[in-house]
């Protein structure tokens, strides 16, 4: 085949080279962009690499014993809420060091003094309108802070502080620095620096052998890989929380950077002590070597070493670590051994590979190295690969993969080198794929955009119809009148409340799931789901003549279905469930919208926002379902209740809004009777003939007590005979909430 008069395997090597210069100029750029795709990637690959190794090669604790003192639920539910006593912390202190601890170090800070009782009690008893003198011992004897501070010389304690962005914040005391900078590594030292702190009473930190920060910091994407040693603050160097225990373990003060020179700056090489130097990167970071998933070190529950319940040599010489795994407590991370990882236990690896066997690290010459492979892989396959059938082309590809992927993990798990491979391994990916045939690969890339964007929102049949004519369908934005749906559970933060986070996933997902077969099975297309409220539309991507009529339809079967899953989960033990559901027709924009990091095909517009305000009052009628006049007039097929003529917060224009009960052929006489009886009321309503409307609307409410719309009316009418109405009134209430 000729493209312009130019073979095709020329143009295949030409296009290859192409793409191999892009992916080497974007290597060039991650380090000025951490949240670069690619680096992304690299964190995948990363993760992976690290589970692997500790599948083939499990990482052993080092001799030295690290216990970690956990402030778990279990502990919470003993000793009481967070944050404690600090008679209680001295009393663990103190416990700590009969048990034998070396160091205690605390992940908590201490930045706010407790209040003291007698201050409270001073201030709330009086003896004859004079206020009574507590006597002066009463005050530090019940002083938390004091008795903290006198129990925490019993062992080596290191407090824990955060470092701050914000540079007017500068609470309590640092502990003495561990490194003074000279003046020329003031002026040339890169290093990360931060302008302010909350640190630890100054009562309690004098008292304590030491104390280093616990400030993290994450990765793009949110998971902590890598960890500082060291932050500096004005001209002086303070040590992580890590770093200070092993400092205090092994009785050395005197810290010791190693720089190298890189242009005008120095940039860091390796921190610690004389015998345990960390490699670093430039800034000082460390990467964790996590032994394994969360609780690979010991656990003792904060609450069974207050009450003497573990065995008596369990902490013997051994570096505790106090901290919490409580979910309340906010002090779990994302790593890559998992998601929900206590933060105390990130600072225990740390410190064991500082005292046994170090750390992994991405040598200086790592950029060479990637840029040299990615010439050299991307030239040869660039060349070779277009005069190969596709089976010997994927063969090729794949070997060389294989022996990328096996070389970069030998080097990890022999040498503890960490060289990125994401790159790597997406050129010859990207050189395969474009090898396997132009047309192809547009037709299988069009067909599995379409069905990624849409097959977790629309019905399978649409997507079996859309597969059949990609073209038909774009994803650009475009304006059509469509039904868009709103429902939300009612109540859901008192149920959230009474449900634990398990048993909230489980509830979600019970009744997410029946309803998301319904708006299938009645050709919807799901836009999103927020907490407990989902959303969807009617009459796109694919189009729908009958989108009011299918969505009123929709509406009527999720309320039946809400109604049978209250009886299931009434059986579970779980809370009731009641849903408000609203429904509004009207032009709207439609198309895939979001930015490049994340997209979403959805609806926006007034119309969108006139159906989201529905649901939102259908708890001030009562009503399980509010639908606007355009959807009403576009479904005659259902009875309906007329509900008020309204004017929702945001909007002009009134608009009348309706509840569906059923179907047309499914009307009783009762429902036939009722709602003749309330037509008749709402005109005399509209008639302000005021008596009898509201005698009227009070045989309702005695006639049908579950009905809060005739009490809404009832209510209504008692409020405008103390008003002077104008003449044109139209009976528009105004709702002044959204």
């Amino acid at each position: 085949m000729q493209w312009s008069g130019i073979p095709r395997t020329r143009v295949s090597a030409i296009l290859g080279v192409l793409l191999t210069g892009y992916l080497i100029l974007m290597s060039l750029q991650l380090n000025q962009n951490s949240g670069h795709w690619l680096n992304r990637l690299d964190y995948l690959w990363y993760d992976l690499r690290f589970n692997w190794s500790l599948q083939w090669q499990p990482k052993q604790i080092g001799e030295q014993p690290i216990a970690i003192i956990d402030i778990d639920e279990q502990a919470l539910a003993e000793q009481g809420r967070w944050p404690w006593s600090r008679h209680k912390l001295a009393e663990l202190v103190t416990t700590l060091s009969e048990y034998g601890a070396v160091v205690v170090a605390f992940d908590v800070v201490f930045s706010e003094p407790e209040r003291n009782p007698v201050d409270e009690v001073q201030q709330r008893i009086a003896i004859d309108g004079e206020v009574w003198k507590v006597p002066s011992g009463w005050y530090r004897q019940v002083d938390g802070d004091s008795q903290l501070a006198q129990e925490l010389p019993s062992t080596d304690v290191v407090l824990g502080f955060f470092f701050l962005d914000e540079g007017s914040v500068t609470v309590g005391q640092l502990p003495a620095p561990a490194y003074r900078l000279n003046n020329s590594q003031r002026q040339s030292l890169v290093m990360i620096t931060k302008p302010g702190y909350a640190a630890n009473l100054p009562l309690l930190q004098q008292a304590a052998q030491g104390g280093g920060f616990v400030t993290t910091f994450a990765d793009a994407d949110g998971a902590v890989r890598r960890s500082p040693l060291t932050i500096r603050y004005g001209n002086n160097v303070y040590p992580s929380l890590s770093l200070a225990t092993v400092m205090t373990y092994l009785f050395d003060n005197e810290l010791m950077l190693e720089t190298a020179r890189v242009g005008q700056v120095e940039v860091l090489r390796r921190i610690g002590l004389a015998e345990q130097m960390a490699r670093t990167d430039g800034s000082g970071r460390v990467i964790v070597p996590y032994r394994g998933g969360k609780k690979t070190f010991p656990y003792f529950s904060a609450t069974d070493v207050l009450n003497g319940r573990i065995d008596n040599d369990a902490l013997e010489g051994a570096i505790v670590l106090i901290g919490t795994s409580a979910i309340g407590l906010a002090d779990l991370r994302t790593t890559p051994v998992g998601t929900q990882y206590p933060g105390v236990e990130v600072h225990a690896n740390i410190i064991d590979a500082m005292l046994n066997d170090g750390f992994p690290y991405r040598p200086e010459w790592e950029a060479g190295a990637t840029l040299t492979q990615l010439v050299l892989i991307g030239a040869i396959l660039s060349l070779w690969l277009p005069r190969l059938g596709p089976i010997l082309a994927i063969v090729v590809s794949g070997t060389t993969m294989l022996l990328a992927v096996t070389g970069n993990f030998y080097l990890w798990n022999k040498l503890n080198l960490d060289l990125p491979l994401a790159a790597i391994i997406l050129l010859v990916v990207v050189l395969t794929m474009l090898n396997l045939g132009y047309g192809f690969l547009r037709e299988n890339a069009s067909r599995r955009l379409l069905k990624g964007m849409f097959d977790q929102y629309v019905p399978p049949a649409h997507i079996d119809r859309m597969m059949s004519d990609p073209s038909a369908y774009q994803f650009e934005g475009e304006q059509k009148e469509l039904t868009v749906l709103f429902s939300d559970i009612r109540s859901f933060t008192n149920i959230s409340e009474t449900l634990s986070a398990a048993e909230l996933k489980a509830f979600l997902n019970s009744y997410f799931t029946p309803i998301t077969k319904i708006i299938f099975d009645n050709e919807g297309t799901i836009d999103k789901y927020v907490g407990d409220m989902v959303m969807a539309f009617w009459g796109a991507p694919v189009d729908d003549e009958r989108h009011a009529y299918h969505a009123v339809l929709t509406a009527l079967k999720m309320q039946q279905m809400t109604q049978k899953l209250r009886d299931e989960f009434s059986e579970k033990g779980w809370p009731a469930v009641e849903i408000g559901v609203g429904l509004n027709t009207g032009p709207m924009n439609v198309g895939d919208m979001g930015s490049s990091y994340r997209r979403a095909y959805t609806v926006l517009g007034d119309s969108v926002n006139l159906g989201s305000r529905l649901e939102s009052i259908t708890k001030f009628y009562g009503a399980k379902i509010l639908i606007g006049e355009h959807t009403q007039a576009l479904a005659p097929e259902f009875i309906y209740r007329y509900i008020d003529r309204i004017q929702v917060k945001g909007k002009n224009e009134p608009v009348r809004v309706y509840e569906p009960l059923c179907l047309q052929k499914e009307l009783t006489a009762e429902l036939s009777a009722e709602l003749t009886q309330y037509e008749a009321a709402h005109q005399l309503y509209m008639e302000q003939q005021w008596d009898a409307a509201a005698a009227a609307f009070a045989e309702l409410i005695h006639g049908y007590p579950q009905q809060k719309l005739y009490q809404v009316y009832k209510d209504r009418i008692a409020d405008l005979r103390q008003e002077n109405l104008p003449q044109d009134w139209d009976g528009v209430f105004r709702h002044t909430q959204k």
